[in-house]
């Protein structure tokens, strides 16, 4: 089955609700428009992660010409849209600075992110790195959970250690969403200290999200380890 174009993850309703203002439409025409809801079933979709019932619920809330209805309300609510880790597809530029660390030099840490999808909720990318004017190479494996709202993602790096950060990825009704991952801890090959790492991954945009890092040395408290920014090179759609 051929679907209809759509901006990369569910956000795109953020985007779409700005290009198609419920002043286009009278009170009443905009009341009439029937609640959104998720219907039952779990149908494939060849080359997506997400069932055909999430892509058309992603889709309703796309082209709705009024705001979305909250559960808090007497009437039930418009069902919040599923996260699509399609949105991770393509190719990215980022950049940030990090702090001296086990992992290495304090400095910029930028390049650019390829992401490929591999099969259902499977996909993996090549990461080409500048840290502190050391290149690197990273190259990683995701997997999501669509019905858990777990994201995995295995990072190779080429300075000789391996991160596995895994943690549920939650929603708002704003269409913004959050990977809140933890690191189990690695020994650094170079010094055998300890390091463990945890974060944030906060998307807001189609077209950008940010990395929150926070860091803990041989047993000691998380302290912040910088802001990494993810940007998409492609035209924006």
């Amino acid at each position: 089955m051929t679907r209809r174009p759509r901006l990369k993850g569910a956000i795109a309703i953020l985007v779409l609700a700005t290009a198609s203002p419920a002043t286009a439409q009278t009170r009443e025409e905009v009341e009439a428009e029937p609640i959104v809801k998720l219907q039952p079933g779990a149908t494939p979709v060849p080359g997506q992660c997400l069932a055909e019932e999430e892509l058309d619920l992603i889709d309703s809330l796309n082209v709705l010409q009024r705001p979305t209805v909250g559960v808090e309300g007497e009437d039930e609510g418009d069902d919040p849209a599923p996260f699509d880790p399609h949105y991770f597809v393509g190719t990215w530029t980022f950049e940030g600075v990090l702090p001296e660390s086990p992992l290495g030099e304090a400095g910029d840490f930028v390049g650019t992110e390829t992401v490929r999808h591999i099969d259902g909720c499977t996909y993996e990318s090549t990461l080409d790195v500048t840290v502190a004017e050391q290149a690197v190479t990273i190259t990683t494996r995701m997997f999501y959970d669509r019905q858990a709202k777990y994201l995995l993602r295995i990072e190779d790096d080429s300075r000789g250690f391996e991160l596995l950060k895994m943690g549920r990825v939650g929603g708002d009704p704003g269409g913004f969403f959050s990977h809140h991952w933890k690191a189990p801890a690695i020994t650094m090959p170079s010094s055998s200290e300890t390091v463990q790492l945890r974060g944030r991954t906060y998307i807001t945009s189609p077209f950008a999200y940010r990395l929150q890092l926070r860091m803990a040395v041989d047993g000691g408290p998380f302290t912040s380890f910088g802001t990494i920014w993810w940007d998409r090179t492609e035209d924006k759609p």
